[in-house]
């Protein structure tokens, strides 16, 4: 028994299960998952018009864009999010235009949430006030907008580009056919460039790929069970069935958020990991510590002098 305690705390030091609950408790997963529910839903219609203008930038109509996102988002959260696409891409918003410029800056408020939080798992803080803290996530968002749209592109063209190939090979007509696997593989790009673009800290490469990669299997699977809760469980109608479906796209949205956190911790885990020389995370973050107490300073001689004669001739 004893022997068996000693070997599971050698693997609790070599895989350091210590430094993983530390970036779980700096994460606060309870909270993070509901604040971007809250701030997603403030800035739905926003985000929607951003991805929209980028779509139309690459080439990519409104209807080709349902057509995408619906083979990678659940049915019943496209039967919420199809609607309103339609309605809001229905103006032809200009990617040049100032509504755009003003609907990325509303949408970036999703961003400087994510963040913030990413931040607190890496214990890191943030250098600059928090206007600048929303422009950094405002021309982010940009950035990441513009590799959504490429990547959208690529995944679009990509099984033309294999069938165009000369020469009879079957297995290339195959691949050309799977879509949901280019439509993955953009998704992994494209959450590595949002893990390594939002944090303050500069994140090794390695731990960023691994842990993007487990992060995009989560959502698979999230997926997943979302496409099963539509099939088997919604079945009202009338009223409830609007209510269901708000509390449906609230319940997704902060499935989603608490994910992405949980990819930084794992990126946070795989850093240490992969390398032994990491700094070993504190256990008590730096925004608990506070400012530390000035110390007075030292009296000199004339000081404490004239304190004293003012004293002895008060006494007499």
């Amino acid at each position: 028994m004893r022997g068996l305690k000693v070997d599971i705390e050698k693997f609790r030091k070599q895989f350091r299960f210590a430094d993983l609950q530390t970036f779980i408790s700096r994460a606060n997963l309870n909270m993070v998952g509901p604040t971007i529910t809250y701030y997603t839903l403030l800035s739905l219609v926003p985000v929607l018009m951003s991805i929209g203008a980028i779509a139309g930038l690459v080439g990519i109509s409104s209807t080709e864009l349902i057509a995408t996102l619906k083979t990678n988002l659940p049915a019943n959260i496209m039967s919420i999010l199809a609607p309103i696409i339609k309605s809001v891409l229905s103006g032809g918003v200009g990617i040049l235009s100032f509504s755009i410029v003003t609907t990325i800056w509303g949408a970036s408020a999703v961003l400087a949430v994510i963040r913030k939080a990413f931040n607190g798992v890496h214990d890191v803080p943030e250098r600059v006030s928090g206007m600048l803290t929303r422009v950094f996530s405002f021309l982010w968002l940009m950035v990441i907008l513009i590799t959504a749209g490429i990547v959208m592109a690529a995944t679009a063209i990509m099984p033309a580009v294999i069938q165009a190939i000369p020469g009879d090979l079957p297995w290339l007509d195959e691949l050309a056919k799977q879509s949901r696997l280019f439509a993955l593989i953009g998704l992994w790009l494209l959450m590595c460039v949002f893990n390594v673009a939002l944090p303050a800290k500069r994140l090794p490469w390695k731990a960023t790929l691994l842990g993007s990669g487990i992060e995009v299997i989560i959502l698979v699977l999230l997926n997943a069970g979302f496409s099963w809760y539509a099939q088997f469980a919604v079945k009202s109608v009338g009223f409830y069935q609007s209510l269901g479906s708000l509390l449906v796209l609230m319940v997704y949205l902060n499935l989603v958020g608490t994910i992405m956190v949980v990819g930084q911790i794992l990126i946070a885990w795989f850093s240490v990991l992969f390398d032994p020389e990491e700094k070993q995370p504190a256990a008590v973050p730096l925004a608990a510590k506070g400012v530390p107490a000035k110390r007075r300073p030292a009296l000199a001689k004339r000081q404490v002098a004239k304190h004293y004669r003012k004293r002895t001739t008060r006494s007499s």
